[in-house]
């Protein structure tokens, strides 16, 4: 890929997160709470710990980048970074709302890290390295800011068939609202093959690397409508420009592709992320 158009890439994808950072700012608490089952194994593979000076890339609007706060402790600290300032404001703030005193914050490029050599004592990213379109550039770097002997740990979403939501979400944006699943460089399943991250790593010129695969089978209760803040992060502010009843032939195009998901009297999803690993 030429400079140019991974430029233009980035671009697009800063442009198409701009748009959602509403949204993901009012759901920033309820994200949190989902977040726990990836960001424990994420905050594990990275080896993160008490005194340890972390670098968090592609912080959204706070997660895993508070939580591992309050693990480093007083004696360590967290930088938390995004591409996009309105993103990273809402992590800023809800670090201030909660009392939180040892973190940095820093609207930043993740294939152009603003920090010396041997900065830190782990990175990591959860959910961020599907969107660039410099991924072995982005790991360069990382590698670039950790110490000797430090880890990297990049979460990403798995293969689209092993996540319901994203098959659904894609499938009725497409056939009800005329919505490419892909506009805006929007790509979360792009690295979710076994061993994709594995060949990242090793082009970033990590000593040693290896991938997790996390899995998970969540039983949802269709009534609860828990399609609705999935659009609402999926869409932005381009779901409050739609009239009434595009909504609502949406939401009720949801409903239905979840109908056939049911299983007793819940719907069954599938989930699947992986950890990509890199040692210095």
């Amino acid at each position: 890929m030429s400079q140019s158009e991974a430029a233009r890439q980035q671009q697009e994808t800063r442009q198409n997160w701009i748009l959602r950072a509403g949204a993901w700012n009012e759901q920033a608490d309820h994200l949190a709470r989902l977040a726990r089952g990836l960001n424990e194994p994420l905050i594990a593979a990275a080896g993160v710990a008490p005194g340890r000076h972390v670098l968090d890339i592609a912080s959204g609007v706070g997660e895993p980048a508070i939580s591992m706060a309050a693990l480093v402790g007083p004696e360590g600290t967290v930088t938390a970074t995004d591409l996009v300032a309105e993103m990273l404001a809402g992590t800023e703030r809800r670090a201030k709302d909660q009392g939180v005193t040892n973190m940095a914050f820093q609207v930043t490029p993740m294939e152009e890290l603003p920090f010396d050599d041997d900065s830190f004592d782990a990175v990591t990213c959860r959910l961020g390295l599907m969107y660039t379109p410099s991924p072995e550039r982005a790991l360069g770097q990382a590698r670039r800011v950790l110490r000797p002997g430090a880890r990297a740990a990049f979460l990403v979403w798995g293969p689209k068939a092993d996540n319901s939501q994203f098959g659904i979400v894609d499938r009725v944006l497409g056939e009800v609202a005329g919505i490419d699943p892909h506009e805006g460089a929007f790509t979360p399943t792009r690295l979710g093959d076994d061993g994709a991250l594995n060949k990242i790593f090793q082009a970033a010129g990590f000593s040693a690397w290896e991938e997790q695969e996390l899995r998970f089978s969540p039983r949802v209760d269709l009534d609860s409508n828990f399609w609705r803040p999935q659009l609402a992060l999926r869409l932005g502010a381009r779901l409050g420009e739609m009239d009434d009843g595009e909504r609502q032939r949406i939401d009720d195009a949801m409903r239905q592709a979840y109908v056939e998901l049911l299983d007793g009297d819940r719907v069954q999803l599938r989930v699947h992320a992986r950890i990509g690993v890199g040692t210095v």
